[in-house]
């Protein structure tokens, strides 16, 4: 039995990127937004220990720990039973009350990759994998592997990436693929893009800061930096689903991030997308498309194991698929601090939130698919990445095309 939860900070927060920051010869330190998936979960963690155990130095020798902590947390080098299902942006909806015990939220998605937009026109569009599947007629030559489509739009305009973020109606337009009938792929309001990320999601704010000589009791020379903050909007926080705990409270006050910034969790629900009509598409097209809302680990890079190198065909679940395009984001460098071993842990490439891969549906029907794949983890198994693992990474859904 899962549990979810809606976090909410109480003060800015502080998520710090993967580039090494040393004061005195780096005078920035830039946030990203949403925090990694293992950023909540180590906090999460943390919130059990300090809750039921609170001794942190024996936590590190492995002594005296509670059995049924340590089933749940594990040990400084071991995972225990708790798993962070998934992990996403949220905002209370306009009707959530106070009192009630679960408090309705909804969830904001990272744009796809798939999605452009007109230039200078601002219509939102979808790119498909291109029906000329032989290179040697595309009009555009690249260093595509030859057995991958294209992605492609086919009218004559010039396009530009879209960023930003798809509330829960976007998402399911999107993952349907029903474009609206304004022109526009997206209707209004589903959409959260430009200046309005600032005015609905969070904005930033640098914080000037020095280091001092407590020694001398003055301000060391030469050390003065900024830090870049996060301050959320009101309403807007992070939805968590964990699993693998009886003991986690319904609700508390956890440190978040940098700077162990407070932030208060209380149970949440959210709605289900519709799959009546993916389901449909996809049965009937025999082709459906994967999108990725929390960065994934791979061991071969952009490429998931079980898809095979040379056939890019593959299996999972009941199904076996073959993969024919993807529209990738930029790799994003993802690493954290050992607090037991107080040292920066392994810095890996992820493939983006927004990763889109498009596959051919070859054995299995759509009810399997949407087993295998619909909001499911697709990171590597625990073996391969075991920092990784657990930990909300990889959280996939289902789309038609």
């Amino acid at each position: 039995m899962s549990k979810t939860i809606f976090i909410e900070p109480l003060d800015v927060l502080l998520f710090r990127e993967s580039k090494p920051f040393t004061g005195g010869e780096d005078h920035l330190a830039r946030s990203v937004f949403p925090p990694p998936p293992s950023t909540v979960y180590a906090a999460i963690r943390s919130h059990l220990l300090s809750q039921y155990f609170g001794r942190f130095e024996a936590f590190k020798e492995e002594k005296s720990v509670p059995p049924e902590l340590a089933g749940e947390i594990g040990s400084p080098t071991t995972f225990g039973t708790l798993e962070l299902r998934r992990l996403l942006v949220a905002r209370k909806r306009e009707s959530a009350e106070v009192h009630q015990r679960a408090i309705s939220v909804e969830l904001l998605y990272p744009m796809p990759s798939d999605v452009a937009v007109v230039k200078g026109a601002g219509q939102y569009v979808l790119l498909k994998p291109a029906d000329v599947k032989s290179a040697d007629k595309f009009p555009v030559r690249t260093n595509l592997l030859p057995e991958l489509r294209h992605l492609w739009f086919a009218k004559d305009v010039h396009l530009e990436a879209a960023a930003g973020w798809l509330t829960e109606k976007g998402m399911q337009r999107y993952l349907a693929d029903e474009p609206d009938s304004s022109g526009s792929f997206f209707g209004p309001g589903e959409v959260i893009a430009g200046n309005q990320i600032e005015e609905v999601i969070f904005t930033r704010e640098e914080r000037t800061g020095i280091a001092r000589d407590r020694a001398r009791r003055s301000v060391r020379e030469g050390l003065l930096y900024s830090v870049e903050y996060l301050r959320l909007q009101k309403g807007v926080g992070f939805f968590a689903e964990f699993v693998g705990t009886q003991l986690l409270p319904d609700s508390g006050l956890i440190n978040l991030g940098g700077d162990r910034r407070p932030a208060h969790y209380q149970p949440a629900q959210v709605s289900a997308l519709a799959l009546d009509n993916i389901k449909q598409r996809i049965q009937e097209h025999r082709q459906f498309k994967l999108v990725l809302v929390t960065p994934a680990l791979f061991k071969h890079g952009w490429r998931p194991t079980w898809i095979d190198e040379q056939t890019l065909k593959g299996s999972r679940g009941n199904v076996r698929v073959k993969l024919v395009a993807a529209a990738l984001g930029k790799p994003v460098g993802i690493g954290g601090f050992d607090l037991v071993k107080q040292f920066p842990k392994p810095l890996h490439r992820f493939v983006p939130a927004g990763s889109v891969y498009f596959f051919e549906l070859l054995e299995g029907d759509a009810d399997a698919a949407i087993e295998a794949f619909h909001e499911r983890s697709v990171s590597e198994s625990l073996e391969t990445f075991p920092e990784t693992a657990r930990q909300g990474f990889g959280h996939s859904l289902i789309g038609a095309w």
